[in-house]
């Protein structure tokens, strides 16, 4: 038998083998456990990088998102704001119109309680004509309220131009399509209240022809009244002076609302494509993270797949080395039967033994019978002394056999252990057999050259 291969099975019985199995599996259960720890390191930083990530999300939800569309929901609230309530410079020039109608009325009002008087006075309009040309130039600069008119058409229509430049830039945004429509039925109803406005001058400077219109009838009574109506001619046009610098301070500040709202809006706009830059930098990263849970996957089904073979490779040795065993309990089994075998031929032996005793003592009683039969005393001493040395010969002989068979059952336990740690133990029983059997043969052949001298003299 070649066991070069086998070094578990030798010289170290099966302690040796049980320790060597005790190893195997100790360091089998440090590696898994290891390997387990590795895999649980590696997911738990997974698991923190996705957490990582999903607070890095929360974040940008909360506060990017967040402020965009606070920014949006101030955007829309002043758009609410603006289309609800009309601007300060409107309710302004509302103001200020609402006082030139007053103005204009109380005008009227005088100008009616002057037409009571006139009609005393017109004997005297023909005296007074010299004085009309000077009255004219005075009240040529109401001839000119027209132009200030024209004036405040053409910045109305700048105020549309602008608002066509807002629709084209609201119509400009993808995000708040929807928002920017209810601005511009917002802005619409705006416009509306500029052509109640622009219905108001138009009432005014119908109030003015008529204004007008009495002063001609009026050139010939007037004289008297000319300064005052020079003074409050010429109030009334420093005020439309103001209001014409005061419309024009509005256009001013619209132009720049309206720029403002223009960079505000391109700075949403450009934030807005940079919170798409970074969903789309989050989404490269998590399609990146995809992967790597994939590959880890593929590599955690790897291990699984090696766990799986190892743990057939080491169920393939333990049956291996289950069958060793039991191949070696067989063999010990046998030897024990061998043992057994030997110790019935032992007993057989022993048996033989108390046989050669009986004919000794047979022979001793012979002998002792002989000097009844036989006188001679020189028979007697020779019987005598051969029966003495048989004795002490055979004493001597059974001693040294006595203590062999003590010596051999004093070593039969370490011989039995080195026997079950020998490798070639069918070959050393059957050694062991043939030797008994000589051992068996020559003392039946000791106990017969016993036997031989009494059956001879018998």
């Amino acid at each position: 038998m070649d066991h070069s291969n086998h070094t578990l099975l030798q010289a170290g019985s099966q302690t040796a083998i049980s320790d060597r199995m005790r190893e195997l599996l100790a360091r089998a259960a440090q590696d898994h456990v290891y390997e387990q720890r590795t895999q649980g390191a590696i997911l738990d930083e997974i698991r923190q990088r996705l957490e990582g990530m999903e607070w890095l999300l929360r974040e940008v939800r909360e506060r990017e998102l967040g402020g965009l569309s606070g920014t949006l929901e101030t955007v829309n609230g002043r758009l609410e704001h603006i289309s609800s309530k009309p601007p300060s410079w409107a309710e302004a020039l509302a103001q200020h119109v609402d006082a030139v109608r007053e103005h204009v009325d109380a005008v009227r009002r005088r100008l009616d309680t002057v037409q009571g008087g006139i009609d005393g006075l017109r004997g005297g309009i023909d005296g007074l004509r010299a004085g009309i040309d000077g009255v004219e130039e005075r009240v040529r600069p109401v001839a000119d309220l027209p132009n200030l008119w024209t004036d405040l058409g053409t910045a109305g229509e700048g105020v549309r131009e602008a608002l066509t430049h807002l629709h084209a830039v609201l119509d400009g945004t993808r995000q708040v399509a929807a928002q920017m429509t209810e601005t511009a039925t917002r802005l619409a109803q705006m416009q509306a209240s500029m052509e109640a406005a622009a219905g108001r001058f138009s009432r005014l400077d119908k109030a003015v022809a008529e204004l007008t219109q009495r002063t001609e009838r009026l050139e010939c009574g007037v004289l008297d009244l000319s300064e005052s109506l020079t003074s409050a001619v010429e109030q009334a046009t420093g005020r439309v002076e103001e209001v014409a610098g005061r419309i024009e301070v509005v256009e001013a500040n619209l132009d720049d609302r309206l720029g403002n709202l223009d960079r505000r809006l391109g700075a949403v706009h450009g934030r807005i494509e940079n919170v798409d830059e970074c969903l789309g930098d989050l989404d490269a990263r998590l399609t990146g993270l995809d992967g790597r849970l994939a590959a880890l996957d593929g590599r955690v089904g790897g291990q699984d797949d090696r766990f799986d073979g190892m743990e057939g490779r080491i169920d393939a040795r333990l049956a291996s080395l289950d069958d060793r065993m039991l191949a070696i309990e067989s063999r010990m089994l046998g030897v024990d039967n061998r043992i057994a075998e030997t110790g019935t031929h032992l007993e057989q032996v022993t048996e033989r033994l108390d046989l050669v005793d009986d004919h000794i003592e047979a022979v001793n009683q012979r002998v002792g019978q002989l000097p009844a039969t036989l006188d001679l005393g020189e028979l007697r001493t020779r019987v005598a002394q051969a029966v003495t040395a048989l004795q002490a010969d055979q004493a001597d002989r059974f001693a040294a056999v006595e203590r062999r068979i003590a010596e051999a059952s004093a070593s039969l336990p370490p011989i039995l252990d080195a026997i079950n740690a020998r490798p070639d133990r069918d070959e050393f029983a059957a050694a062991v057999s043939r030797r008994l059997g000589a051992l068996e043969e020559t003392m039946l052949a000791l106990a017969e050259a016993l036997l031989r001298p009494t059956r001879a003299k018998d």
